[in-house]
């Protein structure tokens, strides 16, 4: 049931689990409770739309560098960052949990991949294609949902509907938290207009994005003497990102060739696959060289069919009819979406649109460093009247080393290749991408601060995303991941998030409780 709390005045509600965000992982997570048979109540700071690319509450102070991850990339509705996510889902390799010294392996999370796939109508398989990988690197696929199947409230919606014993409130953000010693028994939210609801809850999940998650572990910190990070120094630290800039331009004397390798494939399900090369497990390389992976993408004018069957493709991922520019659009670019559809239905590729370019794009795991954090402001406040978060995060010169050193590597791969035959990777002058790095290379993963770690000392939460200080309150955001490694991590939170539910359990039923 789906409820909004502009207007109803002041509530009072009790739950047994409390989700703190509803979208991707917050929504699928209530649903999951719910059908578990526990009372939830989740509370999403949003609406059910947000039209703007930017939210106000979303405002943060930044210290060194912008963060551009701070303003794009967030969104505060029903279904949060998915109604505009691309959707790539693919879950790191075991030596990237390893050689960080994760308290989880992927030996704890993999039997949850089929379920993460199952929701997203995903179709099941490897990851890794053997073809194209070499002694250096392994050549990867990630999933990505269809366009109407990203949005996780357009995959929930029957059974938000449904479900009695949950209740979605929109419009509540989340403004104080009352203790009782060291549990969270109480959270208030509120509307700008002031209406308000207390729950009472024995359990609490912070799901609220990365950023947000951890500005909330820091005021449920700041409103109790420093409950969290008293015991756990790291709260707010070793804030870090992806970094991705592109590096260079593959060249193809066979251009159909090329695309048929490297281009979008699709498999049953409507699934698409992409092609990245990321270093391999067991390469010598990484002890030398950070997590990393390479794409290859592709650059238009913004005007061919490609651009415009894409922006209709957005609006459904957002619950709105295409634009009349759109549909014109299509009729323009008839001839483009004929061989489109042939290629798409036949080939089982996504045509490489007209006279497009191919840059090659490195995606590195951003160093963590204390130096780079979150924390509150002393002076700026939100319109609740709470600090605004404060992001002190820059791009460093050893993460250019690396971005430097991921490039030989891959350009020493390249070369190897059967590939080669009919392409060659055209490098950036000297210095170009690690300048380009240098003025904010983040891509919207951002990691690490409220990290998981085997003590308290270490990190912020246990194995099992409990916070040490305060045990009855998870955070399930990517900043509990200790490391970026070397893939989009959305799908290693979806593992973390199946793993967690499935360690909550059923609720237990007593025989005078049935009656």
């Amino acid at each position: 049931m789906i409820k909004d709390l502009s207007g109803v005045g002041r509530l009072e509600a009790k739950a047994d689990i409390l989700v703190i965000g509803g979208g991707t992982t917050g929504l699928l997570v209530s649903v999951w409770l719910a059908e578990a048979g526990h009372n939830v109540i989740c509370l999403e700071s949003g609406g059910f739309h947000q039209n703007a690319e930017e939210h106000p509450l979303n405002e943060v102070v930044h210290l060194k560098s912008i963060y551009d991850g701070a303003a794009h990339g967030r969104f505060r509705c029903i279904g949060g960052t998915s109604t505009r996510w691309g959707g790539a889902l693919i879950p790191f390799q075991n030596e990237d949990l390893e050689m960080a010294k994760w308290p989880v392996t992927m030996e704890d999370l993999r039997p949850f991949i089929p379920l993460v796939e199952n929701v997203f109508g995903l179709a099941q398989g490897d990851y890794e294609l053997a073809d194209l990988s070499s002694t250096t690197h392994t050549a990867r696929l990630a999933k990505w949902p269809p366009f109407k199947k990203r949005n996780i409230y357009n995959l929930t919606r029957d059974r938000l509907e449904i479900l009695p014993n949950l209740e979605v409130w929109l419009n509540a953000t989340v403004t104080d938290f009352s203790l009782d010693g060291s549990m969270l028994r109480k959270i208030t939210a509120k509307t700008l207009s002031g209406d308000e609801l207390s729950v009472s809850a024995d359990r609490s999940i912070i799901s609220a994005g990365a950023i947000e998650t951890t500005r909330l572990a820091l005021l449920m910190d700041a409103q109790h003497k420093g409950i969290i990070s008293v015991r756990s120094p790291e709260l707010g630290r070793n804030f870090c990102d992806h970094l991705s800039t592109p590096v260079g331009e593959i060249v193809a004397s066979a251009f159909s060739e090329l695309n048929q390798h490297v281009g979008f494939r699709f498999e049953k399900n409507g699934t698409m696959r992409n092609l990245r090369f990321e270093l391999g497990g067991d390469s010598d390389l990484r002890a030398k060289i950070r997590p990393s992976f390479a794409h290859i993408a592709f650059e238009t004018d913004g005007k061919g069919g490609f651009d415009v069957l894409r922006g209709v493709f957005r609006s459904l991922q957002k619950r709105r009819l295409p634009a009349a520019s759109d549909i014109m659009g299509l009729v323009r670019t008839a001839p483009w979406l004929v061989r489109a559809v042939w290629s798409r239905y036949y080939r089982k590729r996504l045509l490489f649109p007209d006279g497009a370019k191919l840059p090659l794009h490195m995606v590195i795991e951003q160093e963590p460093s204390v130096e780079n954090r979150i924390s509150l402001s002393s002076d700026r406040r939100d319109a609740f009247g709470n600090p605004l978060a404060v992001i002190s995060w820059e791009v460093t010169e050893r993460d250019k080393q690396n971005l430097t050193r991921s490039v030989d590597a891959f350009e020493a791969m390249w070369g190897k290749l059967s590939l080669s035959a009919i392409t060659r990777f055209r490098r950036m002058g000297a210095g170009q991408a690690e300048a380009a790095l240098a003025r904010g290379g983040g891509i919207y993963h951002p990691t690490g601060s409220t990290r998981m770690a085997a003590t308290e000392k270490e990190g912020v939460v246990d194995a099992d995303l409990k916070v040490f200080a305060v045990p009855n309150v998870q955070l399930l955001s990517t900043s509990v991941l200790p490391t970026g490694g070397g893939a989009n991590p959305t799908m290693m939170l979806l593992l973390l998030a199946a793993r967690c539910v499935s360690q909550i359990g059923r609720k237990e039923v007593t025989a005078n409780a049935e009656g």
